[in-house]
């Protein structure tokens, strides 16, 4: 039960039965507390999770005045957003009790929901590899699945760019994806899967990459290499067979991938994922992501505008213009000051999940794989990766204040 929670919380596909339109996440969200409905009454009732609540209506409080100063774009996205994050942190807070109540410590109840967490994301990757090979597997999958009239891609018929059972593809199920991949890393460094488990998960997933975004390829590098440097400086252990196999997997998979999957697959799917990685400095210009997100960065020439924000979470001063650059978003939305003030919160509640876990190498890399992300589109706020994000600090903040486990829970096993 908990796996499929998980699995219909985080990629909340939208089901399309019989012209009945089913939200996945909501399902998922409204069985959960309607099943724990005292540990929900509870969590409510609990300061930390109360002073959040009231720091997020802060934010929605002053995006609400700037709205109605500027009168030009009335929107209340921002606010939808801020609602979303509380009922993530609330899951999170509600999961925990309930994995106290199982006589798990924070450690423990992250170990289980990471290894769900992968599971879930293996499977995906699964079910997108298959629909890739059987079109007609592709066609009954999409059948059940919702696509909105004003989606810019149609994942019947486009050749890559799949979603698998998921609300949608694209960079937003391709950073969950790739920040998988790290997560399979500590894992295993921490002994909770085999290696096989660790070599075939890592694989599939990766190959599913090719077939949702390259932003997923591009974090799982990234995040791969600073989480074996931060977790080699933290380990007391700095030599073990584990870590030998684990150098060496990585280092196959980055030198074998190209002509191995040049074999499987089409050049036309390879020069859209991973080419423009093994050609440097040259492939990344090419590639046009960066030129674009360089552009994305219009500022104001108005120190008011710059200062108050605009009110609408478009990213466009001018309220005609709309950009996906998180950052951009929030400085139109809060302003500059306020935008600062927003993402320091962000990362002061994170800080309660560093101070208990023993996962303190993936959670700084995820962290810092969130905020560099926020630079493309508002991840911080939406999709699969936020959802995880936020329910790991209600869990976090829950075990910080509600938990008997907190005084012992930090000695338990080594901090890597």
């Amino acid at each position: 039960m908990l796996t499929l929670f998980l699995y219909l919380y985080l990629l909340s596909p939208y089901f399309n039965l019989g012209g009945m339109l089913l939200h996945g996440g909501m399902i998922a969200i409204v069985l959960f507390l309607g099943m724990h409905p005292l540990l929900a009454a509870r969590s409510l009732q609990q300061m930390p999770l109360l002073l959040t609540f009231i720091a997020l209506c802060f934010f929605c409080l002053y995006n609400l005045v700037v709205i109605i100063f500027y009168m030009e774009a009335f929107s209340t996205s921002f606010q939808n957003y801020v609602i979303q994050v509380g009922v993530y942190i609330m899951i999170g807070f509600v999961l925990a009790f309930y994995l106290i109540q199982k006589a798990l410590d924070m450690d423990q109840a992250l170990t289980l929901c990471f290894k769900l967490i992968v599971f879930v994301v293996f499977v995906n990757s699964a079910i997108i590899l298959l629909e890739y090979q059987f079109p007609a597997f592709r066609a009954l999958v999409e059948s059940i699945l919702y696509l909105p009239e004003n989606s810019n891609i149609n994942y019947l018929t486009r050749e890559y760019r799949l979603r698998g059972i998921a609300s949608g593809g694209a960079a937003n199920l391709s950073l969950f994806h790739g920040t998988i991949l790290v997560l399979l890393q500590a894992l295993y460094i921490k002994r909770k899967i085999s290696f096989i488990y660790f070599l075939v998960a890592s694989i599939t997933i990766f190959t599913s990459l090719l077939f949702i975004g390259r932003t997923g390829i591009v974090v799982g590098f990234i995040g791969i290499v600073l989480f074996h440097i931060l977790n080699l400086m933290l380990s007391k252990e700095k030599v073990s067979m584990r870590r030998v196999l684990i150098y060496a997997s990585v280092t196959a998979i980055v030198v074998v991938a190209p002509p191995m999957l040049a074999l499987l697959y089409p050049d036309s799917v390879l020069s859209y994922s991973i080419s423009f990685l093994y050609q440097g400095v040259e492939g990344l210009e090419q590639e046009g992501t960066t030129t674009s997100l360089i552009d994305m960065f219009a500022m104001s020439d108005q120190w008011a505008k710059l200062f108050f924000g605009v009110g609408a979470h478009t990213g466009g001063f001018d309220l005609v213009r709309r950009v996906d650059a998180g950052y951009m978003r929030m400085f139109t939305a809060l302003g500059i000051p306020l935008t600062i003030a927003f993402y320091l919160f962000v990362a002061y509640l994170a800080r309660y999940v560093l101070m208990i876990t023993h996962y303190k190498s993936f959670w700084i890399v995820f962290m810092i794989i969130m905020f560099i992300a926020e630079i493309k589109e508002p991840f911080i706020f939406k999709g699969y990766s936020a959802r995880m994000m936020w329910m790991i600090i209600g869990m976090g903040l829950c075990y910080t204040f509600s938990s008997p486990f907190y005084a012992d829970q930090r000695e338990r096993e080594p901090a890597y």
